[in-house]
């Protein structure tokens, strides 16, 4: 296994509660989340640790109380992995259930998680926290 491989594995093990303190340690500091246009909470581009924390996971967890469920990881490069899953859960506000596929493809460099770019099923999410 790659050693990329390595760092992304710890991140989705690090997203059940209890266990999300090991998040920041392997994010680099000037990480960047590139999330879809059409997700109701959290969606465009966010650009370093405390930006990701203000602006996106402030916004998504509040509407939506989900995991990230990595079911196959494939790295293409050194430097590259892409993880293929299912965000699971519910949304907060209706209690509807979300259990929708997702594809990252993370850039690792420097023994740190660099950067994600998110793809997933936004028309879903929306409907989940009530938005059509």
């Amino acid at each position: 296994m790659e050693e990329s491989e390595k760092i992304v594995r710890v991140f989705y093990d690090s997203t059940a509660p209890g266990h999300r303190e090991r998040l920041c340690a392997i994010q680099a500091p000037e990480i960047v989340y590139d999330l879809p246009e059409g997700m109701p909470f959290g969606c465009g581009h966010f650009q370093g640790f405390q930006d990701i924390v203000d602006r996106f996971l402030v916004s998504f967890y509040g509407a939506f109380d989900v995991r990230f469920r990595a079911d196959e990881y494939v790295t293409s490069r050194a430097d590259t992995v892409v993880v293929l899953g299912r965000i699971q859960g519910k949304a907060r506000k209706t209690g509807a259930p979300v259990d929708v596929p997702f594809a990252h493809v993370w850039t690792v460099g420097d023994g740190y998680l660099q950067r994600l770019r998110a793809f997933t099923d936004t028309a879903t999410m929306a409907r989940a926290v009530g938005q059509s």
